[in-house]
């Protein structure tokens, strides 16, 4: 009956701790960088908002393929929804 529990502690980071080399063994600056974990760290932050813009870009151009009445806009915004 000698269960044991992991503690993990939840911590906030600056955006400068964002984008901070991340390592092999986490909290040892000897143990190289982990290049997969740092550039799939620093996607997750700013691929959101390359999604925002072409939503947005889309968007503009879906309400500019309703003005004009033309198909390639609609293509246009779809593929850009798609792309999103």
């Amino acid at each position: 009956m000698g269960e044991s529990f992991d503690v993990t502690k939840c911590m906030s980071f600056t955006l400068n701790e964002q984008f901070m080399e991340k390592f092999v063994d986490p909290g040892n600056h000897n143990s190289g960088i982990d290049l997969l974990r740092t550039y799939l760290w620093r996607c997750q932050f700013l691929l959101p908002f390359v999604s925002l813009g072409l939503m947005c870009f889309g968007a503009v151009i879906g309400l500019c393929a309703c003005i004009c009445r033309s198909l390639y806009p609609t293509i246009a915004t779809g593929i850009l929804h798609l792309l999103a």
